[in-house]
């Protein structure tokens, strides 16, 4: 969760510091890989590369790119990307070393503490406060990496990700994660992509994004017999839309704090 990230560690006197879950598996070496990584490559954060997108099933792969748009890369020399559309897309074929990415799946990530509390999490509180968890990863990783941060993916760190769904296993079988997803994928969009992006390639991008999805939804509720799923998607976009229009949201800190924008 968010707040459990954005503290001060003050406690912490060292110059890097290791985030984990709960449910990762940490081989004996792990941590020397990432932080030989960070050193070799003068990373700012070097994440593991926990759910490897790469190895899912041809199915699963399908699902996720008309589900949410999420597409396979070719090997371009980059792990994750963060586009327009506020999907990411990942490289398919990467070998196993260290990638640069603009993006990174949050479950074990190594630090320097300076580059950490530089990205001033604890602005990003917000979306705790708006009841949702989902995305936050974007929130910091994509922020870092916006801020003109070295953030790359160590693709052979030993490191496995155990899923152990303690905090989402219920929020899956819950109607209620149409709207959720819904509202915090616009919110983040908006905070992290719009914000440095006031284009109209930008707008048309989330846009297209949106009808598919509501594309998706709709079928969704026809399939599953369950009406409620398009329109619990709509009101996500909706509330999303006043939520960026509120005092509260126009009173956060900019998200890109320098001129330095990748």
């Amino acid at each position: 969760m968010m707040a459990q990230r954005a503290l001060p560690y003050n406690e912490i006197t060292s110059d890097c510091i290791l985030m984990l879950d709960d449910d990762v598996l940490l081989a004996p070496d792990s941590v020397e890989n990432l932080l030989r990584a960070m050193e070799d490559n003068a990373a700012d954060c070097v994440g593991a590369d926990s759910f490897r997108n790469q190895d899912l099933s041809l199915a699963s792969k399908v699902y996720a790119a008309v589900s949410n748009l999420v597409f396979p890369r070719r090997d371009d020399g980059w792990a994750f990307k963060i586009h327009r559309n506020g999907s990411f897309s990942y490289n398919n074929h990467p070998q196993p070393k260290f990638y640069l990415s603009q993006s990174c799946a949050g479950p074990c990530a190594l630090w320097r503490k300076d580059a950490f509390l530089h990205t001033h999490l604890e602005n990003e509180l917000w979306c705790e406060r708006e009841g949702f968890w989902y995305g936050e990863d974007v929130l910091l990783f994509f922020k870092l990496y916006s801020n003109g941060g070295r953030l790359g993916i160590l693709y052979d760190s030993g490191v496995s990700h155990q899923d152990g769904q303690t905090a989402s296993g219920a929020h899956h079988e819950d109607l209620k994660k149409y709207y959720t997803r819904s509202k915090a994928s616009a919110i983040i969009w908006h905070r992290t992509i719009w914000q440095g992006r006031h284009d109209l390639m930008t707008a048309s991008a989330f846009a297209f994004k949106q009808t598919w999805l509501l594309f998706v939804n709709c079928t969704a509720g026809v399939v599953f017999l369950k009406p409620q799923i398009p329109v619990l998607f709509l009101r996500g976009l909706w509330d999303a839309y006043r939520f960026c229009k509120s005092i509260t949201y126009r009173s956060l800190p900019a998200f890109i704090s320098n001129t330095t924008q990748r």
